[in-house]
């Protein structure tokens, strides 16, 4: 590789321990992208640590008060290459040994040298970007000198709880050499009447089981097979560098366990360690090993360990393996990586309410004086059908629309008031549930404007408010706030006992398990035809056993490869009946279930179906929403009605995590997807089969995402979404079917990403632990308190400037840019590749920095960085005696509360009149219409106040002035 004409060693820098992991992709980059030679955080020593000599662990601490002693690394694919050469199930799992070799080396560092027992209870599966933090934990000895050790593991982002993966005892041995009997020298290696055993495709056959192993453990060279042992010579590939510390190479160790059960006759299966007993290393550091198996008790198998001349290296009492379900071992791998989760209503200690000043949204007169806090009652337990979906959320939406473009309302709160649509108890209000989604969206958009609550009645308001947060619900005067959380029942695998033999399986705990569909009934599929339907009809098939399928869409067999399907679900043993029917239709729908074969009873339900229509909502009409809700509101409800008296196993609701976070510019997709959850929790208190599943983005090349741009996905990787892999996502389908909980959200995060933002979303709060707040330096804190005093040390004739740079920075996050100088002052903001959405995140980010209300068009009415730095200028400009800005804008904000008619009755309106030159007849009533001063643009009431401008007609205002 040659990068600004320089030749990189990539052996050297590998040597050096560095991550390789976010090197950049793409050529010609003129950016440094290589990490300083500090290394991992530089000497533990000068942190208090202790270093530990070991390619898998840094550094080791004891225990303040204990004899306890910690023992941390981080494992990763990109500092150990070697480790993604280990993969079941098509993850990367730490291999079982590397278990065995974290334990033994954090046993003799600690005075001990035999390993009694180490029992493996949860895989490790190493994601293939980033890495996994590891502990390993040596307790206090017991009176007999035994320790316990236990080896643990989370994810990069210090929010991710750790999991324990093995758990052990370990001990001082005098005689550690007598127990690891050497295999004599003067012995003939093999021994002279053992069998030879043909090891051609023995890697291949253990591909096809699950088990891939790369060059790093393809050490087996040679078995031979004497009675009921076994004898095998392996060596470490070259290619692995071996590494200063290791006792026995976890891939060396590895290519030794591949000997075991080999020439008897017995098929060959994906197996893994799962306990071990008797362990001692005499002689570290080998890379090529002789190892002899032979039977130990209670199935195990006993190793016998020696370098080439016959001394003794290792030696193992017992072991014993475990056949590995890969499809479970997935759903490990997918869980751990912070996937799943539930939305959760946490209880918070009830504050003490404030003074409030409110008025329903209702009662505001059109030129009356705006309280502080504005109520939008959305609250009904009236007709709940799809009718009064659509009405409720097409009145909500002109009510945001006309409060976020309405300036008298800039410095006010809107609160928008349900009953009983959220699932803090039962959801009897459905409407209210989409409103919440629809109102989620806004306040992505808007931030501070907008206040969800979910109230007994309008006597909590007060109480909900002083709790600062932006969603709350008060049941009784308990209060509760939003809170992503991790799903109460554990999905970590557990070791069970497999139906077919008496090896320990590797299988999910039993709240894990996905729900049996009836291998003679028919599983009803919506959206079938589309990428995420087709994955789910052959998943049913293949994972479920579910043998006969409806698959319904809007074009039925006319769909683009639904023939294909077929055949391919035919070849599986499944019989699939495509079917062109609009779910929304409800006598379409009626008319498709009648004809479900009575010898083949509908079983199972997922609706799978939806649409697109993303806009912010300014841009947003009754008719783009509806496009939204009707296959997703309509259709699950009339699912949910045609199908309450079947006997359904499963009754599953494809959402998404817009209806949860609120995603800006999916206010119509929110507010159905927010309903389906909302749906799926009322079916659920029915004692009705249901299970919402809140997708997050999916990976693929068609599908519902596959129109997202590269603004839209740097948008979500701000904030710490990441797509899931086509196989990720069906194991978390199953995983998810398996618990009680009927809304999950199952989406991929980045923590970390989260953790580091600067207004973590309080969603986020419980999920994400962030360190104890540190006053930022105020010569890079962004906010508006440290703007405005940079500012104020600066001459007033630099401030364009200086806001200039603050504009162009921002866009430069927005766009991906690397820093401000990337983002040309003169060049149009449309030019540059600002969108919508990515203008109302920039207005934002600029809300922030700079303590002002700037409207969602802000980029649409400022052209460029240049033009809008001027109009922040002037926004933010100090008091002249010229008629200062500050100045302008309290006129304004007294001037729009008066109605006309107050000002002709104080005797004022003639006198204002006058000095703007204005004729007092031009505001007279027209058929008894009360005129008002928000009917004036801008430069009209700013020339009627200061009458400082003649660049007008003789009236001086705008001819929408009646």
């Amino acid at each position: 590789l040659h990068t600004s004409g320089t030749n990189v060693d990539f052996t050297a820098l590998h040597a050096t321990g560095q991550h390789l992991d976010d090197l950049p992709t793409y050529p010609f980059q003129q950016r440094p992208y290589w990490i300083n030679a500090g290394g991992n955080g530089g000497d533990p020593e000068s942190i208090g640590l202790t270093r530990a000599v070991h390619p898998l662990l840094g550094a080791a601490v004891t225990v303040a008060d204990s004899d306890t002693v910690m023992f941390t690394g981080r494992l990763s694919a990109g500092r150990q290459p070697w480790l993604a050469d280990h993969v079941v199930g098509g993850s990367i799992l730490f291999p079982g040994t590397g278990f065995l070799e974290l334990a033994i080396t954090a046993a003799e560092e600690s005075g001990c040298d035999l390993l009694d027992e180490l029992v493996l209870e949860s895989p490790l599966v190493i994601p293939e970007h980033g890495g996994v933090a590891v502990q390993v934990l040596v307790g206090a000895p017991d009176d007999s000198g035994v320790r316990p050790v236990s080896v643990h593991s989370r994810g990069d982002d210090p929010g991710r709880p750790w999991v324990r993966h093995a758990v052990g005892a370990v001990r001082a041995a005098e005689l550690v050499a007598a127990s690891a009997a050497p295999v004599a020298a003067a012995v003939a290696w093999p021994p002279q009447d053992a069998v030879p055993v043909d090891l051609t495709g023995r890697y291949d056959r253990l591909a096809s089981e699950g088990l891939t192993y790369g060059a790093a453990f393809q050490g087996l060279r040679a078995v031979w097979r004497h009675g009921d042992e076994v004898y095998a010579e392996v060596a470490l590939p070259p290619t692995v560098p071996l590494g200063e510390g290791f006792r026995l190479h976890p891939a060396l160790l590895d290519a030794c366990l591949q000997a075991i059960g080999l020439g008897t006759g017995i098929p060959e299966s994906a197996r893994l360690p799962f306990t071990w007993t008797g362990v001692a290393v005499s002689a570290p550091g080998a890379t090529r090993l002789r190892v002899r198996t032979s039977p130990a008790p209670e199935g195990g198998v006993a190793l016998e360990i020696s370098d080439g001349e016959g001394r003794p290296v290792a030696s193992v009492e017992s072991l014993v393996l475990r056949d590995v379900d890969t499809a479970e071992l997935a759903a490990a791998g997918a869980v751990g990586r912070d996937a799943l989760f539930e939305l959760t209503w946490t209880t918070v200690p009830t504050p003490v309410p404030a003074p409030l000043t409110w008025e329903h949204w209702d009662r505001l007169g059109a030129d009356g004086t705006v309280p502080e806090t504005v109520v939008l009652d959305s609250s009904s337990q009236a007709s709940q059908g799809s009718d009064a979906v659509h009405r409720e959320v097409h009145r909500v939406l002109g009510v945001l629309q006309r409060w976020l473009a309405d300036d008298r309302y800039a410095r006010s709160t809107l609160v928008v008031v349900t009953r009983n649509a959220v699932a803090v108890d039962q959801v009897t209000d459905l409407a209210g549930a989409a409103v919440w989604g629809l109102v989620r969206s806004a306040q992505s958009e808007n931030p501070g404007r907008i206040v969800l609550a979910d109230l007994d009645d309008l006597s909590a308001l007060g109480t909900a408010l002083a709790t600062g947060e932006p969603q709350v619900a008060v049941r009784d005067g308990e209060v509760r706030v939003a809170r992503l959380t991790r799903p109460s029942a554990p999905l970590t695998p557990a070791p069970a006992t497999s139906a077919s033999s008496d090896t320990p399986a590797l299988a999910l705990d039993v709240t894990a398990r996905p729900p049996a569909f009836a291998p003679e009934g028919t599983v009803l599929l919506t959206g079938a035809t589309g990428m995420l339907g087709r994955l789910v009809a052959r998943h049913l098939v293949t994972a479920h056993g579910v043998r006969r399928l409806l698959l319904l869409g809007r074009r039925g067999p006319a769909a683009e490869g639904s023939a294909e399907l077929v055949a391919e679900l035919a070849a599986s043993g499944a019989q699939a009946d495509v079917v062109a029917c609009d779910v929304a239709d409800r006598d379409a729908l009626a008319g498709v279930l009648a004809a479900v074969p009575a010898d083949h009873p509908l079983t199972g339900v997922v609706h799978a179906a939806g649409v697109l229509d993303d806009g912010v909502i300014g841009s947003l009409t009754p008719e783009r929403v509806d496009a939204v809700l009707r296959p997703k509101v309509d259709a699950a409800l009339n699912l949910h009605e045609l199908t309450e008296m079947a006997k359904l196993s499963a009754f599953v609701l494809f959402s998404s995590a817009a209806g949860v976070f609120g995603n800006p510019g999916q206010g119509g997709y929110a507010a159905a997807n927010a309903f389906l959850d909302a749906l799926a929790a009322h079916r659920h208190a029915l004692g009705l089969p249901a299970h919402s599943l809140a997708w997050g983005l999916w990976d693929g090349a068609d599908g519902m995402a596959s129109d997202l741009v590269d603004g839209d996905r740097r948008r979500m990787a701000r904030t710490g979404v990441r797509p899931l892999s086509e196989t990720d996502g069906l194991t978390l389908l199953d995983a998810a079917l398996g618990t009680d909980a009927p809304a999950l959200v199952p989406i991929r995060l980045d923590l970390t990403s989260l953790a580091a933002q600067a207004e973590l979303p309080p969603l986020f709060g419980t999920l994400v632990r962030r360190p104890a707040a540190r006053p930022a330096p105020t010569d890079t804190a962004d906010t508006a308190d440290a703007l405005r005093r940079r500012l104020a040390d600066l001459p007033v004739d630099a401030w364009e400037a200086e806001l200039l740079e603050v504009v162009r920075t921002h866009a430069a996050a927005i766009l991906g840019h690397a820093g401000p100088e990337d983002v040309p002052a003169s060049r149009p903001f449309k030019e540059l590749g600002f969108d919508s959405l990515s203008a109302v995140e920039f207005r934002n980010l600029l809300n922030t920095a700079t303590g002002l209300r700037l409207p969602p068009t802000l980029v649409f009415d400022h052209p460029n960085a240049a033009v809008l730095a001027a109009e922040l200028t002037s926004q933010l400009a100090p008091d002249t005696d010229g008629g200062e800005p500050d100045t302008e804008r309290r006129i304004r904000e007294v001037l729009h509360a008066i109605p006309l008619s107050r000002l002709r009755d104080a005797g004022l309106l003639e006198r204002l009149l006058e000095l703007g030159g204005a004729a007092p007849q031009t505001v007279a009533p027209v058929d008894g219409e009360v005129g008002s001063i928000d009917d004036m643009d801008t430069d009209a009431l700013i020339n009627m106040a200061l009458g400082g401008r003649d660049d007008f007609d003789s009236t001086g205002m705008s001819g929408d002035l009646r």
